[in-house]
């Protein structure tokens, strides 16, 4: 008996360690690139914002590396990256979490702003098991979206930028939610078309606490 208890709680032990070491994946995917501008407003490009965005974010990966966790970009440079090939790309790494980096528009307004959270929404299927597996996979957004909107409200984004968070929902329609299985995110860090997140964006002191932000909810989500 001693023996069959040893033997149990080894095999608890070895699968703790095993579930332990195992690296938390992330695919970061920086919106638009090559032909496709994205938004733009006069000589300011959406593709261009979100490849700095997420460039200065690997550069604060790189200089403080967070235990246990893997990080892959879609694109690092400013090429022609197909939607269809994004999720590819994504369903081949089979990550933890994918993150797609963007920046707003508004063509009638220019009094929408602020930061914005999409994540992936739950769908009903005639398959029950399909179902759950939607649910799952959105409610595992939606988590790891709730730590992107709490920890917002205590960065220098909304302290000192004051820019204001706008919306955390989910999102109906879009292809590189619809195809892949994995939880995922869209982030729309302000808007082109609003003279004041503008103004920030213009700002690389902004891109920097932008970045940081990014970096600090994902050392948090990689803890859970």
């Amino acid at each position: 008996m001693k023996f069959k208890g040893f033997f149990f709680f080894l095999v608890i032990f070895l699968c703790f360690q095993l579930r332990a070491d195992k690296p938390f994946v992330i695919v970061i995917d920086p919106g638009h690139g090559g032909s496709n501008l994205g938004a733009t407003y006069g000589n300011i490009v959406e593709k261009h914002l979100a490849l700095d965005l997420s460039m200065r974010l690997r550069t604060f990966l790189n200089r403080h590396p967070i235990k246990n966790l893997t990080v892959h970009f879609t694109r690092t440079a400013d090429i022609d990256l197909p939607v269809k090939r994004r999720i590819e790309m994504i369903e081949n790494l089979k990550p933890d979490l994918f993150i797609s980096i963007h920046f707003n528009s508004q063509k009638l307004l220019s009094t929408s702003r602020g930061f914005e959270i999409y994540y992936i929404p739950d769908a009903l299927s005639g398959n029950s098991y399909s179902t759950a597996q939607s649910y799952h996979r959105a409610n595992i957004s939606f988590k790891y979206g709730k730590v992107f909107r709490d920890l917002f409200f205590q960065t220098n984004l909304y302290s000192v930028w004051k820019l204001p968070l706008n919306m955390f929902t989910q999102k109906y329609g879009l292809l590189l939610f619809d195809e892949t299985t994995v939880p995922g995110l869209l982030l729309e860090m302000a808007y082109l078309t609003s003279p004041q997140d503008r103004a920030c964006i213009e700002n690389p002191q902004f891109m920097n606490d932008a970045a940081w932000f990014l970096y600090e909810a994902i050392k948090k989500i990689a803890a859970q």
